[in-house]
């Protein structure tokens, strides 16, 4: 179950470590670390280099974007795009590893479980 996660994803380029907490930090937020409404995770979650065509819903923007876009946008050189991981479920972007999380998957006043997810490469 969600609420009991507490272990790290280790791939040869990244660490990923998920925490049950009471409530958001807002003190200690840092482009490393993400708050998600438990209940919007479904597992299993897997991590993945993005592809062209990936498309989120940029944390505190209405609607989707390309994450080339986003890219485009944070003027990220072509060795920084090729080392940009994604957390998913399915086929939904839940955070482009630290860089920006998706909106459907925030915590919000209604937000009963919240994970933090911290990312170390």
């Amino acid at each position: 179950e969600i609420d009991n996660l507490e272990e790290g994803l280790q791939n040869k380029a990244l660490i990923l470590t998920f925490e049950s907490v009471r409530q958001v930090d807002l003190k200690n937020t840092f482009a490393e670390i993400v708050y998600v409404d438990a209940d919007k995770i479904k597992m299993p979650l897997k991590v993945r280099k993005w592809q062209n065509g990936d498309y989120f819903y940029p944390l505190g923007m209405q609607g989707k974007k390309k994450l080339s876009d986003l890219f485009t946008d944070l003027k990220l050189s072509l060795l920084e795009k090729e080392n940009t991981w994604l957390l998913c479920q399915n086929d939904e972007i839940i955070w482009v590893l630290d860089r920006r999380l998706d909106n459907r998957f925030k915590v919000t006043e209604h937000t009963k479980k919240i994970i933090k997810i911290t990312y170390q490469q």
